[in-house]
């Protein structure tokens, strides 16, 4: 009888319906079911079977309760010089001196004979271990109007991945082992479909997983050239009561200037309904008159 295989199967295909925390639950019978047993058998797989204290080997091979810490470092320099498009192919060349390149350049050429309103942007992806050096060499082009950094601490987010991609690959494998196996047309078609889901979620957090961590280790940089002359002026921050005084004093300009604007985009629309209106009841006006006479 296939009867018994069949059930087999069915409750293997539930085990297997899912994917690392986080992915969609499938629609298929016993998806939800099967999508929280899997979570849990593959994330006890990924530590392997140990408890609490246990170490977690994530994707890759990659201990995720030792992994260093992962930031993403961006940044922006705004500097003076005297030829701004001379300038930006010189931070094209220390880009690329360290490993880096040019992800976006633009140069805009000044007007007149002396040329004193050119100005150029360049955005380069330097590794991150190259960034010191980088900003000194920029320093070195002109002088240096702003320096802004930000980093941000991405760990969690790239064990989080890693982990579900692994739970992902566990569940990917044991589909492959049902397909194998499956003896019936209805087998065959369930388990194929759960196996698409999955591979397309697995490349889904793949291709996260790696532009997280070329993000990690290319940083940006925007460079800023401009004349002397034409350099846009930096007011200086302001804090405290000054600073949320000159903060408060600019969201409200903001919000006037908004108001503004939604009334000049309302005030021909209000006048038309009013021509309208008036024509409206001067017909009503005269229709009463002649219904009286």
């Amino acid at each position: 009888m296939r009867t018994a295989p069949a059930l087999a199967l069915a409750a293997l295909l539930a085990l297997a319906g899912c994917s690392a925390s986080g992915a969609t639950a499938e629609s298929a019978d016993g998806g939800e079911a099967g999508y929280a047993v899997e979570e849990g058998t593959a994330a006890d797989e990924a530590t392997g079977g140990a408890g609490g204290g246990a170490e977690a080997p994530a994707a890759d091979g990659v201990d995720l309760t030792a992994s260093p810490r992962q930031v993403v470092t961006e940044g922006s320099v705004t500097l003076t010089v005297e030829d701004p498009r001379g300038a930006a192919r010189d931070v094209a060349l220390v880009a690329e001196r360290v490993g880096g390149h040019v992800e976006e350049r633009v140069e805009q050429a000044g007007s007149g004979e002396d040329a004193l309103d050119a100005s150029a942007s360049v955005v380069v992806r330097v590794p991150a271990a190259e960034v010191t050096g980088v900003l000194e060499r920029l320093e070195e082009l002109g002088e240096v109007v702003s320096v802004r950094m930000s980093t941000t601490d991405v760990t969690g987010q790239a064990q989080d991945l890693d982990a579900r991609v692994r739970g992902l690959q566990i569940s990917i494998g044991r589909l492959e082992a049902m397909l194998a196996e499956a003896r019936t047309t209805s087998d065959l078609v369930s388990a194929e479909q759960t196996l698409t889901d999955r591979q397309v979620e697995l490349e889904r957090l793949q291709s996260q997983r790696a532009s997280l961590a070329d993000r990690v280790e290319m940083s940006t940089l925007r460079v800023e050239l401009w004349t002397a002359e034409a350099a846009p002026e930096t007011a200086p921050e302001r804090t405290g009561f000054l600073g949320g005084l000159q903060s408060g004093w600019d969201a409200l300009l903001t919000t006037l200037g908004a108001a503004l604007l939604v009334l000049g985009v309302l005030l021909p629309w209000a006048l038309f309904a009013g021509v309208v209106l008036l024509a409206a009841l001067a017909l009503r006006s005269r229709m009463r008159r002649s219904a009286t006479t």
